[in-house]
């Protein structure tokens, strides 16, 4: 079965209520209305029925007849109006139905006054709102209007500001303004917390009913400002909130076949729609009383010395052993020297009798001593993370290690609070089984504070929840920008065979070892570090499987532009032989640049097959005959260096040759002198 629960403070506010009062009394007369009276469409088409008409600006009041005896009548409406809209009315001559909000009227009260003496407004409210406006024309419409703290430091020009707020505005948003408010150096700062207290006790109840619900209805008009910030504060708590401005729209929703309803209504709600919406839940899911709400919240109707508790006491007695102490009721306390101090050694001459002393109690009784078992060390160490509460007042992250989980929801402790995590709230999805999360830590904000019952309501899903909507508009942000040839920072996360897995942005991405180096690799970790970030080149990307590969190489100078300048076109180099190919072999003559030696180009004669001369890992001269740039392709000769070889053994020949010829011609002459000679001598015999 389903049960209701109904929030308190639902419908029709003070204000509204006595506006709408004013307008009825109103029907069967000359009436007009400026505005819509309330921001509910139901009621004012209600009215506009029964004849009272409207005007959306009193610039469209018709002129009135001087000589009527009856003055038509115009109804200002709960959000109020400027001081001008009350002059006009006047000078025109109708009977003014002043139907303003008591709350609003006293913030234009204030408004007027300190305009008058010389302050600058500030409104906080939302600009567009009609509260606003008409706020606003109380100080001749120079005020500022801020909605958020990001517009305060312009603030700071002022000597002197008043700031007022918009009644229904957002209590949360409130507080984080006036906080910073008091951190601007101007000279004299006043802060009117103008919140209606039904505003306040409106969210505050709202927050805790989607807390404890599974399913939380708000009902009301969209149009109406305060009830869309119940619908927003549910929804941060509650993703099963929904919007009902008609019987059309609940319909829609699937209700479960157990669990809890709760109905919030914002203030701008007639009663007949919240009734409405209770008669369609019909009998079959029944109507639970609030308290069943507050009691599954507190759920403490527990007397006597809880263990666990905090008790105070006042000190009997302190010896060597420990402290007594008087803690009322039949039985005293007793607190063990071990339990008595937190950062110091114990002295019992600290604890004279008659002093007080806070402790917490470990045992309801002690048969042995006749005393309930105390600690005072644990009550210290309680106090200091009571500290931590205040830290957490702005949605500031606070972590809570799971001591049970009670039907709907996990319970722990921060300090001397109970923490209450209802089940909606643990996790972004529906968790059927709470008992796995005893004993486990959890990530909490503060929901709701109760200081008098030390008390807080909080959320693991809102953080989830944020940090989800942050990953996807990084997402959404990443893939808009990373697109193919974009050049990206990402740091090395993980290394695998096949590739490196980078993340930029958050988002994980593969740059696969084929694309991290020219050369030949074995591993990913022979090029990028664990840890490390590099520039990556985008190559291609894939939204819909959420892939995208990258490119480390790329943007790594080629080697194929340094071999070209360290072997040009008819330089010979030494290489090695990386591949064999019936047309030819890959010889490699830097490192990751290999060229191709045709098998016409392997020897200085014809080769049938390649093999029988050349073979992987042989070290052989190369002659580079031709660049391919765009290719990278690289042709390279064997032959044109056996050739040149050849060659340069010829030319040593012939220069070996002329130099043996030049060497014999110059015997020759030398023997030819002595043959002269000698011929001389025989000529000299044949004369004698």
């Amino acid at each position: 079965m389903i049960r209701v629960l109904v929030a308190n403070n639902a419908g029709f506010c003070f204000g509204v209520k006595n506006a709408v009062k004013a307008a009825r009394e109103c029907v069967g007369s000359d009436c007009y209305m400026l505005g819509n009276i309330i921001h509910n469409e139901k009621v004012v088409g209600e009215l506009l029925r029964s004849g009272i008409k409207r005007a959306n600006d009193v610039s469209e009041l018709p002129d009135l007849d001087p000589n009527a005896t009856v003055k038509p009548k115009a109804i200002v409406r709960s959000h109020g109006a400027g001081k001008t809209t009350f002059d006009i009315l006047r000078a025109k001559g109708y009977d003014i139905i002043d139907a303003t909000c008591p709350f609003v009227k006293k913030i234009h009260d204030i408004v007027r006054e300190h305009y008058e003496n010389g302050y600058h407004i500030v409104i906080i409210g939302e600009p567009t709102h009609p509260e606003v406006i008409a706020t606003a024309g109380w100080c001749d419409n120079s005020a500022t209007i801020v909605s958020d703290k990001s517009k305060l430091a312009a603030l700071v020009r002022y000597d002197k500001l008043c700031f007022v707020c918009q009644t229904t505005f957002d209590v949360k948003k409130f507080r984080e303004i006036s906080e910073n408010i008091h951190k601007m150096c101007s000279k004299t700062v006043v802060i009117f917390d103008t919140i209606c207290y039904t505003t306040n006790e409106r969210q505050s109840e709202a927050v805790k009913l989607a807390a404890q619900c599974d399913i939380i209805l708000v009902v009301g008009d969209k149009s109406s400002s305060n009830t869309n910030k119940l619908f927003d504060l549910c929804a941060a708590v509650n993703a099963e909130t929904y919007f009902i401005d008609s019987l059309a729209t609940l319909e829609k929703i699937n209700f479960p076949c157990s669990g809890v309803v709760g109905i919030v209504a914002g203030a701008s709600t007639p009663t007949e729609s919240i009734m409405e919406v209770k008669a369609y839940m019909g009998q079959e899911f029944g109507e639970a009383k609030n308290q069943e709400f507050i009691d599954a919240i507190n759920n403490e109707n527990v007397s006597g010395h809880r263990e666990g508790k905090a008790v105070k006491g006042t000190v009997i007695s302190a010896g060597e052993d420990g402290i007594r102490v008087n803690i009322g009721g039949k039985n005293d306390g007793f607190i063990d020297k071990s339990e008595a101090c937190y950062e110091c050694d114990y002295n019992p001459e600290d604890f004279p009798a008659g002093s007080e002393i806070e402790a917490i109690v470990i045992k309801k009784r002690d048969d042995n001593l006749g005393c309930v078992l105390l600690s005072k060390r644990r009550a210290d160490m309680m106090r200091k993370t009571d500290e931590e509460v205040d830290k957490i007042r702005n949605n500031e992250e606070f972590e809570m290690v799971v001591k049970k989980d009670i039907k709907g929801g996990l319970i722990g402790n921060l300090g001397t609070y109970r923490v209450f995590v209802p089940a909606s709230q643990v996790r972004l999805k529906f968790v059927p089984d709470l008992k796995k999360f005893v004993g486990k830590t959890l990530r909490l904000r503060a929901l709701d504070i109760d200081d008098l019952n030390h008390k807080i309501v909080a959320s693991q899903r809102v953080i989830l929840q944020d940090e989800k909507d942050e990953r996807d508009k990084k997402a959404e942000i990443f893939w808009e920008n990373v697109k193919p040839d974009v050049i990206v920072a990402g740091e090395v996360k993980r290394i695998s065979p096949y590739g490196a897995f980078v993340s930029v942005d958050g988002i994980d991405c593969l740059a696969h070892i084929d694309h991290l180096s020219y050369q030949h690799i074995t591993s990913p970790d022979e090029v990028l570090e664990i840890g490390k970030t590099y520039d990556f080149l985008v190559l291609k990307t894939d939204r819909e499987k959420q892939r995208v590969s990258l490119g480390f190489r790329e943007l790594q100078p080629h080697p194929f532009d340094k071999c070209m300048e360290n072997h040009p076109v008819g330089s010979v180099c030494e290489g090695k032989v990386s591949s064999v190919l019936p047309y030819g072999a890959f010889v490699e003559i830097e490192p990751g640049v290999e060229g191709l030696v045709h098998v016409s180009e392997a020897a200085a004669t014809y080769v049938k097959d390649i093999n029988e001369i050349l073979h992987k890992g042989d070290v052989v001269n190369v002659k580079v005959m031709a660049y391919e740039p765009d290719h990278h392709k690289t042709t390279l000769s064997i032959r044109a260096c056996l050739e040149t070889e050849k060659t340069v053994k010829t030319e040593k020949k012939q220069v070996k040759k002329a130099e043996e010829s030049e060497v014999y011609s110059d015997k020759s002459e030398k023997n030819n002198i002595f043959a002269e000679l000698l011929k001389d001598v025989g000529e000299s015999s044949d004369n004698k």
